[in-house]
This record gives structure tokens, sequence and C-alpha cells, in this order.
């Protein structure tokens, strides 16, 4: 399992930071105007300061995403060590290239915006002229996909619930096992209605104009609404697929899935991706062909709004607007009272979110490292407890008991628990085993094995091979 979940995050993080890194390295180029997202005079982009501006942040930029680049590989080996240890670097690393990125990207902007302001390149005429053009906001009901093409694989994807339902009644599966199966159920579901969600919000954005003649609008306008729309469509259908195979490895094979399905899996969640960013870098792409050869384009000098790096117009009604920084995604307008409530929360959520999982992780990793393994029997009634893990069991469930010197020769997957280098404690299954409760220490023998008429098998040792057998007498004596 480990294994997979290392080839999973690997294969994220290629994609994560390459696309990260070339999605937003353009900023140094002169694009519809502007440098940086700041609207600049065509006769002053080589003007030393701007020159200076650009190549330090081009320069900062690259070091920037070379260096997390490897850092993020170097990251994703720490899972075939400790996962609990690989989740809380990976959750840092994370946190370090999300803020790194946002810093890279506003600080060069506002010191661009400040240079513009202090050399008065501003163009007063269009700083605050909306533009509109009738013809293209006539034809917007044409220049999407349709969302309905969503609600086919919604239905489909939720109605592997019946999937889910049965395989609870076919295997008898762990409430563990079960949680997270249902969570992957969710998972799948929930990303269908949210790309759905955002096709909706996507075809309600108002068209942009970009020049006197209607043509160029309508193909540019078509160009970005029809590729968001339909990557999205695209997306949502692998997601949906992804899950349904998965759903229906799951009903058949029970919940000892062989590796190539959660390979299959995997290559169908990336195919979704793929096809919404290449429909998207495409349509950027031509976009910007379209606009180069425009001999009437004309851009708003709208810069005041994104001073901060981000756009505030309480004056738009929309709340979300295409990108200053990257035509290939849509920003939040913080000028609408209702974004900046919820961005608050949602800020101060992760503020509160991240040191509180690495907290809570570091936390679960000590108490398993230093986790005491107590076994008693009173009235007929065996129990054992461990790191807030427990079981109990009565004389008539006892099915044998045994003492051997080490754990049988099976693949076992922990369902729910933790495995640290010192102990494996919690819910696992094995191969050829099945369902099975560890209570262990690494490294000490013998092995208390003790299994249940219900199928389950326990296992529990000590530090001290007397108590061990101790545990085995009064097990014995009442199974």
């Amino acid at each position: 399992m480990n294994l997979i979940l290392f080839f999973i995050f690997l294969l994220c993080d290629l994609m994560m930071v390459p696309i990260c890194w070339f999605s937003f390295g353009k900023q140094s180029e002169y694009r519809e105007g502007m440098l940086l997202g700041v609207h600049i005079p065509s006769d002053c982009i080589g003007d030393p300061e701007v020159s200076a501006i650009c190549t330090r942040q081009e320069k900062d930029w690259k070091r920037f995403q070379r260096i997390n680049l490897v850092i993020s590989i170097l990251v994703c080996f720490l899972s075939l060590w400790d996962f609990l240890i690989f989740i809380v670097m990976w959750t840092i690393w994370l946190a370090e290239y999300i803020g790194g990125i946002y810093y890279l990207i506003i600080i060069p902007h506002r010191k661009m915006y400040r240079l513009k302001i202090r050399r008065g390149w501003v163009k007063e005429s269009t700083r605050r002229l909306v533009r509109i053009d009738t013809s293209v906001s006539a034809a917007s009901d044409r220049l999407a996909v349709d969302w309905k093409w969503h609600l086919p694989m919604i239905i489909l994807t939720a109605a592997t619930v019946f999937f889910v339902l049965g395989m609870d009644q076919r295997y008898g599966m762990d409430p563990a096992e079960l949680e997270v199966v249902w969570i992957m159920y969710g998972t799948g579901v929930g990303i269908c209605v949210l790309f759905m969600a955002l096709h909706i919000g996507i075809m309600s954005q108002a068209n942009r104009v970009y020049s006197e003649n209607s043509d160029i609008n309508l193909s540019v306008n078509r160009l970005a609404k029809r590729a968001w729309t339909s990557g999205l469509v695209y997306a949502s259908w692998t997601n949906g697929a992804a899950w349904i195979f998965m759903a229906a490895g799951y009903y058949i094979a029970g919940p000892d899935l062989p590796a190539w399905i959660y390979v299959v899996y995997s290559i169908l969640l990336t195919v979704g991706a793929a096809a919404l960013l290449i429909a998207i870098a495409s349509s950027v792409r031509k976009r910007k062909a379209v606009l180069e050869s425009d001999q009437e384009a004309y851009y708003t000098d709208d810069d005041e709004y994104w001073k901060y790096g981000w756009y505030n117009n309480p004056d738009d009604r929309h709340i979300l607007v295409q990108d200053r920084f990257n035509s290939m995604n849509y920003s939040f307008n913080w000028g609408r009272p209702g974004v900046k409530k919820a961005g608050v929360i949602l800020y101060a959520a992760t503020i509160i979110f991240v040191p509180a999982i690495i907290i809570w992780t570091f936390s679960l990793i000590a108490s398993f490292d230093n986790a005491e393994v107590a076994f008693a029997e009173s009235g007929g009634v065996c129990s054992v407890e461990a790191a807030g893990y427990d079981c109990e069991f009565r004389e008539d469930e006892i099915a044998s008991v045994e003492l051997i010197g080490a754990l049988p020769d099976d693949d076992y997957i922990r369902t729910n628990g933790g495995s640290t280098d010192k102990v494996n404690i919690g819910h696992f299954r094995g191969k050829e085993t099945g369902k099975c409760m560890m209570f262990l220490y690494k490294g000490y023998s013998p092995i208390l094995e003790i299994r249940l008429e219900d199928g389950m098998t326990v296992y529990i040792n000590s530090r001290e091979e007397k108590k061990t057998e101790e545990w085995y007498e009064m097990a014995a004596d009442i199974g």
C-alpha cells in the first residue's frame, strides 16, 4: 500500500509543480499591454527599473520552482518509511509551495504598480471605462458547452451507492474499511458535482471586450468558455469513471484489491486532469495568437482594482473574474462582501487547520510509539487495549489460542490504526489471514494468536516474554 501511495503522490507532485511553474511563469513577458500583471506603455518596456524588476522576478521564479521540484520528489520517499511523518512533511511543503508562489507573483506585481504610479504611466481615458459588445452578449448561450452534460455521470456515480451497500453485506467489512469506501464514494460524487457547479459559474461570467472588432471578441470569449466547460465535462466523466471502476472492483474482489486496479484508477484521474489542462492551455495559445494579430485591440487600464495582487472591485457584481496573472484561471472578487467573509473564514480555517493537523499527527505518532499493550480477563471476557484501540471477546467467541514465534507469512494491509518502527496497532487485513487486529511491539516474540469464531484474528505480544506467556495461559484457560 505504501508503494502505491508513493507513486500516487509522486505523480501528483510531478504534475502540480511543472503546471504551476509554466502556468504562472510568463509574467515578465509583455502580453496584452501588461508586464507582471500591470499595464505598461509599450515604449516603457526598456526602462531600466522595469527591466530590473522583471529580471529579478524571472530569476527568483526559476530558482524557487527548481528547488521545490526536487524537494517534492524527495519528500515522497518518506511515504516508504513512515506514512504519518510523510503526511506531515508533505503538508508543510505544500503550504510553503503555495505561499511561495503567491509571494513571487504578488510582490513583483506591487513593485511594478508602484513604479507605474510614480512615473505617471496611467491611461486616464480607459481607467474606469466599462466596454460592452452587445453582439457578443447576445451570443453568450452559444459560447459554452451545455452544463447538462454533467448530469448522466453524476447519476451513474451516485448509483454506485448500491455497490457500497452490497460490499458491506457481501464481505462483512470492518467499520474502518467501510468508512474509507464511503469517503471515496463521497469524493467521487462530490467532485463531479463541483465540476458542474464550476461549469455553471463560468457560463454566467461576463464576456470580456478585447477589440473594436466583434468577431475578435466573439472568438476569444468562445475559446475561453468552451475550453473551460468542455474540459470540466471531460474531467467530470473521467473522475466518475475512475470511481465507478474502483467501486466495481471493490464489489467483485472485496477490500483486498490488486495493485493494478489502483494503477488504472490513478491513470483515469490523471487523464481527466490532463484533458482539462490541455483544453485550457490550447485555448490560451489560440487566444494569444488571435489577440496579437488584431489591429483594433485595446485594453482597459483597470490596474487599481488589482493593485494588491488580487481583484478588489466593489462596483463589479461578479464574484468570479478571469485571473490577471494566468488567463487559464479565475479569481474571486474580494470587493464583494460575501467573498470577503468567506475568504476570512477560509484563511482562518487554513491557518488553524495546517498547524492542527501537524500537531495532531505528531501526537498520534507519539501515542503509538509510547503505547502500552494491556491484556485483561474478567468474568470470562478478555480485553486488549493500546493507543486507543481495543478488542473484547467472550469465552464462546474463541476458536483457538496459540503462541507463535512470528506473524504468519502474509501480506498485511493496515485499514485503520498505526504502524511505526516500534509498533503495529489497529485493524489490518491479510490476503490469507483475513481480518485481524494487531497489538504488537516489533522485534519481540513470542506472539499470542487468538482466532475468533467470526473470522477475526487477534495478535498480541509484550516486550516481556513471560508476560506474553501469562496472557496465553489466561486466554487458553477460558478458551
